[in-house]
Order: C-alpha cells, then structure tokens, then sequence
C-alpha cells in the first residue's frame, strides 16, 4: 500500500523539524501508539495498537532513520511483529519539509507498507479507508500539536514584553508632568 500526504502547519520550518525528530511527541500524535522510546541516534521503539474490523493486532514497532539533509528531508525504515504473532508490518518512509514563507511549512511525506497475516488479509479498499482514516487523524493531531508549541514559544516573550508594556502604557496615560512625578517617586 502506498501512503502520500502533502499539508502545511503554522510553524517556522526548523521548529517543525524540531518537532518531527522528538518521538515522544510524534508517538503522541499517531493514533493507537502507546509507547515510545529512544534506543540510540536515530533508532526508536514503539508499542501501537490496531483494530481493524474485527482484528486487534498490537505492534512492538523498531524504526530506524536511513537518511537526513536536516530541516529538509528525513527517510526511514520501520518493521514490527504482532504481538500476538498474527501479522508483520514494514514500511520505507520519507518526509520533506518546505519554508512557505518564513512562518508556515509545508509538509509531504510518503510511506510504503507491506503488510501480512491477518491484517494483510484485508487488502485494497478495507485498509485504504484504515489507513487514510489514521492518516487523517495524525496529521491533523501534529498540525494543532506544532501550532501548540509554537504558540507556547510566541506567549513567552509576550509575558516579557507585556510587563514592559504596561510600564509604557502607564507613562503614556500621564499628562508630562505627571510621569515625571512617578518616575521620581
């Protein structure tokens, strides 16, 4: 199955790549992913959860990065088991990242999956519809996740300036005389 999503978040393109290479906050992002951890440079482990139609399968996933030119463009390979020994999944995968316009990035990625046992026995349609459907809900979780963060790294210096502001909204409320007098006291 062949899996490819071009969207844009509003965030500055090296802090979504930031973003994007944390694990823990995209294992956040995909639906049914339970765990995640970091094994080494490069290499993660996950846990993820799926049901589809009357089959549950739960994954101990190993995704390995191939390839980076950062912030632009990360390729990497995944493959997991069944736990329940049922299924096997594999997946090569790419991610390109663009500047739009110094504050937007434009996001396309692509995946590769093979899938087989009992989830691969729902082929076409059934785990197209799926696997759109958990697409969909992924890229509109890292979409309001990256906005999220950026708003957070925006609010900060907010605060700073806000408490300058006040102070320069106040004198500027005042008659001449009257700052001068408050500044003095």
């Amino acid at each position: 199955m062949y899996i490819e999503r071009t969207f844009i978040v509003d965030s500055p393109l090296q802090r979504t790549w930031d973003f994007l290479n944390e694990p823990e906050k995209v294992g956040a992002c995909l639906p049914g992913c339970h765990t995640v951890e970091v094994v080494g440079p490069g290499k993660y482990k996950a846990s993820v959860g799926l049901k589809v139609g009357p089959i549950k399968a739960g994954f101990d996933i190993e995704v390995e990065t191939s390839n980076q030119n950062p912030p632009f463009y990360s390729a990497y390979t995944l493959h997991g088991d069944d736990k329940g020994g049922g299924s096997k999944v594999s997946s090569e995968c790419t991610l390109a990242l663009r500047d739009i316009d110094g504050v937007r990035t434009e996001i396309a990625y692509t995946s590769t999956v093979h899938i087989v046992g009992k989830l691969g026995k729902f082929a076409g349609g059934v785990m197209e519809k799926f696997a759109d459907s958990i697409n969909d809900k992924f890229v509109a979780a890292i979409t309001e996740q990256v906005k999220v963060v950026d708003d957070a790294d925006a609010a900060e210096p907010e605060a700073e300036a806000g408490t300058l502001g006040k102070i320069k909204s106040f004198f500027k409320k005042k008659k001449p005389t009257e700052a001068a007098e408050c500044a003095s006291a």
